[in-house]
């Protein structure tokens, strides 16, 4: 019931636990196909190389000179220079097949460097557990379709020799190098066909793998809501946080009072404070406003630092409505506003 329950795709921080955990989507057919592809590579590129060095080592090892068996040192010379070649000879094959090894990896699931996956886990190693996966209905699935892989590739090359059965009895009368020529060109063609099965199958398995990993996946919508009060916090904490960061705003704007020439009120619904530095601003700037409790808070704070106060309903409306906090006014109101601050200037000076 649980399960029928998980209809909702997995959030971004489940996907990345599951990764931290080293859950991620795998696909063993993906990774085959890749090495076989990349180690046929390796062999069409390397074959002739191979094939003159198995002949350097036939020749000399059917020799059998004299001096390899004269005494341990050196037979024993003769044995680490093989070693040598042979070591020399595998060393591409094997880098290239840790290199398909790694990118396959990478490009099924992701760079992904997970410590938690491994951690000691005792269950692994109850051998009642590994009998019981054997004889799982999974297991019989991948046995299934193992099988059915097989035949699929068995039907592949069957049709590619069929058409080539004819050409093999001509081979007796072709000599020992076209001979092996022509077997060489006919393995090759088969493991190419096999490649190309192979890789359609992995396409097809990492397809499922990915779906199967994003469905075990699925949550609730409980769950859902749940994982989104962890990371969002509860509303009425983040209410506590906005209510907090509001006070904080309107703690500084009010501190920007006192600096400014001139409070523009509505009278008692409104209140504008602006501020006008002809030295450093072209135009007088809004450094508070507010309405209803806000505006008897700014007109508090201008009255007790001997801001000047004007009823100026239609202004103070406008600038609230249209002028953000930090702002010039706009061009439009340069006349109104102009004819305030020369009007005070006249107070003052007569003053």
């Amino acid at each position: 019931m649980a399960e029928a329950n998980k209809t909702e795709h997995p959030t971004p921080r489940r996907l990345e636990k599951a990764r931290q955990e080293g859950h991620i989507p795998q696909s063993q057919e993906m990774l085959a196909a890749i090495s076989l592809i990349v180690l046929t590579l390796m062999t069409a590129l390397c074959a002739p190389w191979f094939v003159q060095w198995s002949k350097q080592q036939m020749l000399s090892g059917l020799s059998c000179q004299p001096l390899w068996l004269d005494n341990p040192q050196s037979f024993l010379k003769y044995a680490n220079s093989l070693i040598l070649e042979i070591m020399k000879i595998t060393a591409p094959f094997l880098l290239a097949l840790t290199v398909a090894g790694v990118g396959g990896c990478i490009l099924v699931s992701g760079y992904n460097f997970a410590p938690k996956a491994l951690a000691w886990k005792p269950e692994n190693l109850n051998p009642m557990r590994g009998l019981m996966s054997l004889f799982s209905p999974e297991s019989l699935v991948r046995l299934g379709l193992s099988t059915l892989k097989i035949l699929f590739l068995a039907v592949i090359v069957w049709l590619y020799l069929h058409n080539k059965l004819q050409s093999l009895t001509t081979f007796q009368w072709l000599p020992p190098d076209q001979i092996l020529a022509s077997i060489g060109r006919l393995v090759f063609g088969v493991v190419i066909r096999i490649c190309a099965g192979l890789l359609i199958l992995a396409v097809l398995d990492l397809l499922y793998h990915r779906w199967q990993y994003i469905k075990n996946l699925k949550m609730t919508k409980q769950e859902v809501k749940a994982e989104y009060r962890d990371t969002e916090g509860a509303p009425e904490v983040k209410t506590k946080i906005r209510q907090k960061q509001m006070e904080a705003a309107m703690r500084r704007m009010l501190q920007e009072v006192p600096k400014a020439n001139v409070v523009l009120v509505n009278p008692d619904h409104v209140a504008v404070a602006l501020k006008y530095e002809p030295a450093q601003t072209p135009a007088p700037i809004v450094v508070a406003k507010g309405a209803d409790h806000l505006c008897e808070k700014i007109k508090e704070v201008a009255r007790a630092y001997g801001v000047p106060i004007l009823r100026r309903p239609p202004l103070a409306r406008e600038l609230y409505a249209t002028v953000k906090l930090g702002q010039p006014i706009p061009e439009k109101l340069y006349t109104a506003v102009a004819e305030i601050l020369a009007l005070l200037y006249r107070l003052r000076h007569t003053r």
